[in-house]
């Protein structure tokens, strides 16, 4: 596998749910929230958010600004926002919400970009006419708004998750994107 530079770019993201962001980087502290789903064997009913990947409306577009570098068809997605994520990427943990991960971690999770057919694409087919893109994981689970039993915390916003049961449906993204071409 090689890199492709000429596919490889910078961006931002919004979806009808709002921008992304990480509790943690925009709050400058540990958050907490009610657990999403209902979990049997557990002593606290509450979850550490921090690094948690959430779509809110009213933090800045350009809160997490993204690098998608290109292998083949695959993206791995790095947060290019100064500061304490600087270069982590986004990951899938071991349930299905998306996380940031430090390079050094080990296994990152790789992302195709889908156009409004389902179809795979990359940079080089994706042009001002591409009104939205969906992004899923290399086993193929689409990134989802989720659904959870606190049905929005305005703390944090919603989940970004990829387990579709536990989902309120697939995202649509619109990219801006800010550059093209980025070398790794």
């Amino acid at each position: 596998m090689s890199t492709d530079q000429e596919k490889s770019f910078t961006a931002t993201l919004k979806t009808r749910f709002g921008y992304p962001h990480f509790p943690g980087l925009t709050y400058g502290r540990t958050v907490t929230t009610p657990r999403p789903d209902y979990e049997i064997f557990t002593f606290s009913h509450h979850l550490d958010v921090s690094n948690y990947l959430f779509l809110k409306p009213d933090v800045t577009p350009d809160a997490l600004t993204f690098y998608f570098r290109c292998l083949d068809d695959y993206y791995t997605l790095y947060i290019f926002t100064p500061g304490e994520y600087y270069y982590r990427t986004i990951s899938r943990e071991e349930k299905d919400f998306l996380n940031s991960y430090s390079t050094q971690d080990g296994d990152q999770t790789t992302f195709n970009l889908l156009n409004g057919k389902g179809n795979i694409i990359t940079l080089d087919q994706i042009d001002t006419d591409t009104p939205t893109i969906r992004i899923q994981t290399r086993s193929g689970a689409l990134l989802c708004a989720g659904r959870s039993r606190n049905k929005r915390d305005p703390k944090v916003g919603t989940f970004v998750r990829t387990h579709s049961n536990r989902s309120a449906g697939a995202l649509d993204f619109k990219l801006n994107i800010l550059q093209r071409n980025v070398p790794y």
